[in-house]
């Protein structure tokens, strides 16, 4: 592996470690922050509650000694005095009594006959709107209310209670009062935490604290459903804890009272966790990386001499499967063979280990040559040459050899080493293409001697033209083949792969099956049958097997309309050949547009009801430079002659058919006209 990408993986696997160490401990301290807040929270209620219960007691004692225990107000309640009178009468009978509640933080007490009137007030404070609704919730009651009101922004708690005399008559109401600031100051002077009275419609603590607009308006949207909140805001590079409990809720003001608690001390406890967890975070992520570069060393040490081993394995291998190499001794017995020569040879490594190279002679080869090949061996110190041999099954193969000696390491010859190719398959071609010019040449005097119709000029110029353009198509895959066989030769033995040789190999196989699809195609255009009749649908479906692989590979789909039931006057091959070179003018034009998505219908229609038959090819390539070099092909056919769709119109016109082409950027569409078929 190299080493910048081994580095790039290994520092890729550090970052996803250093993102789930945060993930992680992220979890665990939100986890902390929830447990601490509601701790926190918890806390605050339970300060607060006891608070509130000690002016609750108050509330009960100031009762108990002045409304219950205390008969002469209760006298001065039942007496039928004036209002004035009253007053004056409760000033005198609880002076003494409200300068000792006065110490219990009492801020007022207020007085309320059966009527709602007020009668006595310790501030001389007159009755208000939300009062009177409390009074008057008592007096029809009977029972005792406990509620918050606010008067020119401060908070009271009230303590509303029902007063009856020792026979439970109702005598009235009194109001007891504490200031909710009072309460919240008493609580201060216990620790170090801060607390604060909100009113939910109406608060305004930004001078303390600074929180986010999302905040404030997650706080109005709770405050409206009378949850508590629990946030941690940073101030100062400080995490400071505030929660808000509801205490008081009045449908009067249709607001709530919160009490707000902070810690702004540094060391506050949110402020530790985070700290804890942010050295934790430091720790753990230097662990990682510490672990991680052990790891990356350590396998970037091994994957080093892995690739090393590998490297000399790949060699050696490769040597092995596709190198034919053989080492002989002094007298010319195998000591050692590749894979690739047990291959060509047919023989295994227990057949030919220890038996003479003469085993694989071939009769062919006189004694004459080898005594020239040691004699040019011994003087020049190797041979080079084509030598033909027989395989263990008695097939001829021939390969192209150099030898030389082997030393050992008193530099004395111990032996000699063959390195070998095989070139049978360039025989074949070079016999093939002998044959084939023999061929041609005999079946072009057959031609003139069976078929005078041949003769006129006209035809013997088409079939002139069809052997031209099959030529260079034939010549087309023997130089493809010519040039593999180069690239074989040129290839060092640092690039000798499995792939590189399958891609050969698969290149050679391609052209000598187009090859092989030419020369049939030549054999059946000089077939002495005058008429056949070919079924159309049939030619068409063998056309596309043929083409199967090219048109799956650039991804083209074809469709067929035609009836099964149509026939041709025209031979199978050649209709076939006709389609085909057709369909091939496509792909190539697919390729040169580099389109995709193309799709091709080839359909078939009697033109009228007695002579043709109408195929027509059409295809949706978009293209403006697929309709200038396909109007140049069509209008310039002799400087084109070596194009398929040249091809194809010839064959056409040898069949006494006419071919038209209607060829836009948009799509293009051919047309063939053929004679049905024979009666």
């Amino acid at each position: 592996m190299n080493d910048k990408n081994l580095f790039f993986r290994y520092f890729f696997y550090f970052l996803i470690s250093f993102f789930l160490i945060i993930l992680f401990l992220d979890f665990f301290k939100e986890k902390e922050f929830e447990t601490s807040l509601k701790n926190y929270k918890q806390n605050t209620y339970k300060e607060y509650l006891n608070y509130y219960n000690t002016y609750m007691n108050n509330s009960e004692l100031i009762y108990f000694n002045e409304f219950i225990k205390n008969k002469k107000t209760i006298k001065i309640l039942k007496s039928n005095l004036d209002l004035a009178s009253l007053k004056k009468e409760f000033y005198e009978e609880l002076e003494l009594s409200l300068s000792f509640y006065s110490i219990l933080d009492l801020d007022e007490l207020s007085i309320y006959n059966p009527k709602e009137e007020l009668i006595f007030s310790l501030k001389d404070n007159l009755k208000d709107n939300f009062t009177s609704k409390v009074v008057q919730k008592v007096v029809l009651n009977k029972k005792e209310e406990v509620s918050f009101k606010i008067l020119e922004k401060n908070i009271y708690i009230l303590f509303s209670k029902p007063i009856f005399d020792e026979k439970l008559n109702f005598l009235g109401v009194v109001n007891i009062e504490f200031k909710l600031e009072t309460l919240i100051k008493n609580m201060k002077k216990d620790n170090h935490i801060e607390y604060k009275e909100i009113i939910s419609n109406d608060f305004n603590f930004e001078n303390i604290i600074k929180i986010s607009e999302q905040q404030k308006k997650e706080l109005i949207n709770n405050f409206g459903n009378k949850k508590e909140v629990s946030l941690i805001i940073e101030d100062r590079y400080t995490n400071i804890p505030v929660v808000f409990i509801p205490i008081f809720y009045s449908d009067f003001y249709k607001n709530s009272i919160y009490l707000m608690s902070y810690d702004l001390d540094k060391k506050n406890q949110i402020e530790k966790i985070n700290s804890f967890y942010n050295k934790l975070l430091v720790i753990l992520n230097l662990i990682a990386f510490f672990i991680i570069f052990i790891i990356y060393k350590m396998v970037n040490i091994k994957s080093q001499r892995d690739f090393i081993n590998k490297k000399y394995e790949n060699i050696f291998e490769q040597v092995d499967n596709y190198i034919i190499k053989v080492d002989l001794d002094l007298q010319g017995n195998v000591v050692f063979a590749t894979k690739s020569f047990y291959k060509v040879s047919g023989y295994s490594q227990e057949e030919i280990i220890g038996k003479n190279i003469n085993l694989l002679r071939h009769p062919d080869m006189s004694n004459m040559f080898f005594k020239n090949l040691w004699e040019t061996l011994k003087i020049e110190g190797y041979w080079q040459g084509e030598i033909k041999n027989r395989d263990k099954f008695g097939n001829t193969y021939w390969i192209k050899s150099i030898i030389f000696p082997r030393y050992n390491l008193k530099n004395e010859i111990v032996g000699y080493s063959s390195i070998r190719t095989d070139i049978t398959d360039t025989k074949q071609f070079e016999k093939i293409n002998k044959l084939l010019k023999e061929d041609l040449s005999n079946k072009l005097n057959d031609i003139k001697v069976r078929d005078k119709n041949l003769v006129e000029s006209a035809k013997v110029a088409l079939m002139s033209k069809i052997l031209d353009s099959l030529g260079h198509q034939w010549k087309v895959p023997i130089s493809r083949i010519f040039f593999e066989i180069l690239r074989l030769k040129n290839l060092k033995k640092d690039d000798i792969s499995e792939k590189n040789l399958r891609d050969i190999e698969k290149n050679i196989e391609s052209e000598l099956k187009s090859l092989s699809d030419i020369l049939n195609e030549i054999k059946y255009i000089f077939n002495p049958r005058k008429s056949e009749n070919s079924n159309l649908l049939a030619v068409a479906n063998e056309s596309l097997s043929y083409l199967k692989n090219e048109l799956e590979k650039h991804n083209i789909e074809v469709k067929l309309d035609i009836d099964k039931e149509i026939h041709i006057n025209i031979l199978f091959a050649e209709l076939k050949n006709i389609i085909i070179n057709i369909l091939k003018n496509c792909i190539e034009q697919v390729d040169l547009n580099r389109v995709e998505n193309v799709k091709i219908c080839v359909s078939a229609i009697y033109e009228n009801m007695n002579d043709n038959i109408l195929i027509k090819i059409e295809d949706n390539i978009k293209s403006k430079n697929k309709k200038i070099i396909l109007d140049e092909i069509l209008s310039s056919e002799e400087k084109y002659f070596d194009t398929s769709i040249y091809l194809a119109k010839l064959l056409i016109e040898k069949n006494s058919g006419l071919f038209w082409c209607k060829n836009s950027e948009d799509e293009t569409k051919y047309y063939i006209k053929l004679t049905k078929e024979i009666k």
